[in-house]
């Protein structure tokens, strides 16, 4: 029996990802009064092929994929982020505190990094790098807890 207090890990799977493109692949075709072809011609790919993304039923290689995040940013990869995050292992474990404090960790060190030149160089990035990735999960994971927009 699960408490109602742990939450339940999205299912990670082929078709849950296709969903998730379709599902937003979707919605842009709605919002922005787009045909299948139109998002063919952004993609690179034919209005069938757009068609099956949009719908689906197929996978979408990823120079297309780089297209449409570099067209629609999070509005295409909106659902697909939410997914990745919240069929991470171990997610139930990262508590709101332990987020504060790894954003706070990485806030110290880029803080840190800024006070001998009042920049922060690849190097003092490259230093800190795991402190930042912990942040960003630890972002991601409180942002992953909104609806998606309806």
């Amino acid at each position: 029996m699960n408490r109602q207090s742990t939450p339940q890990r999205s299912i990670f799977s082929a078709s849950a990802v296709l969903d998730a493109v379709a599902q937003e692949l979707t919605a842009i075709k709605a919002e922005d009064g787009l045909t299948d072809a139109d998002i063919g011609r952004i993609l690179g790919k034919s209005e069938d092929q757009a068609a099956k993304y949009r719908t689906g039923l197929a996978e979408m290689g990823v120079v297309a994929f780089a297209a449409a995040k570099r067209e629609w940013n999070g509005r295409f990869t909106g659902s697909l982020d939410r997914l990745c995050i919240t069929s991470r292992p171990g997610l139930a474990a990262l508590h709101d505190r332990r987020a504060q404090s790894d954003v706070l960790k990485a806030a110290l060190a880029l803080s840190e990094a800024l006070e001998d030149d009042d920049a922060i160089s690849p190097e003092e990035v490259r230093q800190c790098r795991s402190d930042l990735e912990r942040a960003r999960a630890a972002i991601d994971a409180q942002l992953a807890k909104l609806k998606p927009a309806a």
